[in-house]
């Protein structure tokens, strides 16, 4: 039974986890409003200022002096992530996006290397650490302490936006940028102050939270997802909404670890959905992000005319279709004939470049940038590997046939929720949907092993009298990945392929053409998630395993980083970039395997800022300049066909 001093505990540690939870997420909010970037590496500088505060506290002792020096640290190290990186890259959201994802990569890596593995408790004043009698059970007087810190905290934010000049021009900013530029205010002075403030405020968090969160070196993304639940619930860019939302989102915490201790995760990602559905601005937004800028390498198809002169006509065949030609000579008749871990790399490049192209029909060609895509993969992995390994159905067809429905309810379902939303919110909504279906699959261990996953799965049986093995498994994903490519080809080259970009280069002129936008969309999301399940059921046999990792959001960005680097121009563009990245880490895992993390981090971040459209546009104009130092045909002017597929510039 339950007592008075049993609900009274419940509901402090509830609304103590909160208030940390405000402190992490008021300065990613005042960020987000302020300055328009959604800093993915806000929960990494939390860790961060976790991690140099217990240091620091070791070595010199002083509580409060250390919590400033944590904050500083990381301010000074926001800061100069904000004038070296993001200055750069204002009102470009998904490259914004981008960029501070692969600091995540590179800080958690560091912190791996510099402080180890297992994770280091936070440090609590002796004045405070002790414990006060509630019921059966004690209570810590620094969860109390915490409470009344937060309220002080809050209450200077509030004051600091309010009150005083500086947060006039920041909720002036908020409200229409140019306008404050033109009145002659240096907003860019106060946008870089307000990042300070707010990586300041993540790094003095980090430490006085430790004692609660403790400090590991993998705690950079899960304290992401929960700082952007609190700030989508409370409003972006208001202190009170932000209090609010961590208040809720502590209480139920608390309540579901109480009462539904194996479900308490989900009831905090099913308020979140909840909210976004009804009151996408927040409890108490007013600001709302606006969509994200179409992708900086968007894709402009053309039709050809079908007619040449015919004395051009068979050099234009052959430098037309060459490239494809060459590339699938060589997928075709190398894997026989190279060594064992080489086609292993090859098979690997064909299922995760059909998982690219088919992320790049919704990204390059529709507009809609989602980090969940990963979810369609991996609930297609899973339901193979179940019917495989615990059923005993191994054939092939029935495998596939079941994978991509799956898939495809299952992005039917996360359409209807996530298309009810816009631009940053469709990123938050799809981040949380892939988040909350991999931990599903931790959670439910009778299914899916748990954390374990699903592993000893088999290549599957085709129902003939061949027994697959990795060189025939290898030719039966060449069969699947080339057919799947085709399809998508001619889904992007079609009517509705066309409809799909311009939707993506302003939506309002479609819908005001009579075009059902929404439709469109959710098609669009439905055939992505389809081909994402189809790459899933070939990369469970090929893996042999399947772990809740497959569906969360480190997944999606790989993936999302191999279309980045490949280019959303080209159609085979994302291969590339599936190529590229399986190269580096093949090669980085022979002789620094635990570095990997920093080296793909070092990459997103690389090709934000030096390869814009990624390396296929590059590959493109040279074999455009190399086909037009001959005498043209008629409708070569003002074309750039790429690796011989009709893409225009």
């Amino acid at each position: 039974m339950i007592g008075f001093e049993d609900i009274a505990r419940m509901l402090l540690t509830g609304l103590s986890y909160g208030m940390v939870l405000f402190l992490i997420a008021s300065g990613l909010s005042l960020v987000l409003g302020a300055m328009g970037i959604l800093n993915l590496t806000h929960g990494s500088l939390y860790m961060l200022g976790a991690f140099v505060g217990i240091t620091l506290a070791n070595a010199l002792g002083g509580f409060w002096l250390v919590a400033l020096a944590s904050g500083l640290a990381v301010g000074l190290f926001g800061l100069l992530i904000e004038r070296l990186f993001l200055r750069r890259l204002y009102k470009q959201f998904n490259d914004q996006v981008l960029l501070t994802l692969g600091f995540v990569y590179i800080l958690s890596n560091l912190a791996l290397w510099v402080w180890g593995p297992f994770p280091l408790l936070g440090v609590v004043p002796p004045y405070l650490n002790f414990s006060i009698e509630m019921g059966r059970l004690n209570f810590p007087a620094y969860r109390l302490a915490l409470l009344g810190f937060g309220l002080a905290v809050a209450a200077g934010l509030w004051w600091l936006q309010e009150k005083t000049r500086a947060g006039a021009i920041v909720r002036a900013g908020m409200d229409d940028q140019e306008m404050t530029l033109g009145l002659g205010i240096n907003y860019r002075l106060v946008s870089s102050a307000v990042f300070f403030l707010g990586a300041f405020i993540a790094g003095f968090a980090g430490f006085i939270g430790a004692p609660l969160t403790s400090a590991s070196w993998d705690m950079g993304f899960p304290t992401l997802i929960l700082a952007l639940i609190v700030v989508v619930i409370g409003g972006v860019g208001r202190v009170e909404g932000t209090l609010a939302g961590a208040l809720l989102i502590g209480l139920i915490d608390s309540l579901g670890k109480t009462f539904f201790p194996d479900f308490a995760l989900f009831t905090i990602y099913i308020f979140f959905i909840a909210v976004l559905l009804f009151r996408p601005a927040g409890l108490f937004g007013k600001f709302h992000v606006g969509g994200a800028a179409p992708p900086p390498s968007a894709v402009h198809v053309e039709r050809r005319g079908p007619l040449r002169r015919f004395r051009h006509q068979w050099q234009e065949r052959a430098l037309h279709w060459g490239p494809l030609l060459g590339l699938g000579a060589a997928l075709l008749l190398l894997p026989p004939f190279v060594e064992p871990y080489m086609r292993t790399w090859m098979t690997q490049l064909l299922i995760y470049g059909l998982f690219a192209l088919s992320l790049n029909l919704l990204f390059g060609y529709t507009g809609l940038f989602s980090l969940g895509h990963a979810a369609f993969f991996g609930v297609a992995a899973y339901t193979s590997a179940i019917l495989s390994v615990n059923l005993g159905l191994n054939n092939f067809w029935l495998l596939l046939a079941a994978g991509v429905l799956v898939a495809t309810l299952t992005a039917a379902v996360f359409g209807l929720v996530a298309l009810r939303v816009s631009g940053v919110y469709f990123l938050f909504v799809t981040l949380a949907l892939a988040e909350l279906l991999a931990a599903v699959a931790m959670r439910w261990v009778d299914l899916t092993g748990g954390s374990n996953g699903i592993f000893g799965v088999l290549y599957p049986s085709l129902g003939l009298p061949i027994r697959l093995n990795q060189v025939s498994f290898y030719y039966l994903v060449l069969a699947v990945v080339a057919l799947a490519a085709l399809l998508l080809y001619r889904i992007v080259r079609s009517p509705f392929g066309l409809a799909l970009q311009g939707i993506r280069d302003d939506e309002g002129r479609m819908r005001h053409l009579g075009y059902n936008t929404w439709l469109f969309k959710y098609l669009a999301f439905l055939i992505s998630g389809a081909f994402a399940g189809v790459a899933g059921v070939l990369f469970a046999p090929f893996s042999g395993t399947v772990v809740p990792g497959f569906l969360g959001a480190a997944t999606s960005s790989v993936v999302m980083l191999m279309i980045i680097i490949g280019s959303t121009r080209v159609f085979l563009g994302p291969l590339l970039g599936a190529a590229l990245i399986l190269f580096l880490e093949y090669y980085i895992s022979l002789y620094v395997p635990e570095r990997w993390p920093l080296v793909l981090g070092a990459v997103f971040v690389l090709a934000v800022l030096f390869l814009p459209g990624g390396l296929g546009v590059y590959l493109n104009r040279w074999w455009g300049r190399l086909r037009y130092t001959r005498p043209a045909s008629p409708d070569a002017p003002g074309r750039m066909r790429d690796l011989g597929l009709e893409i225009g510039d």
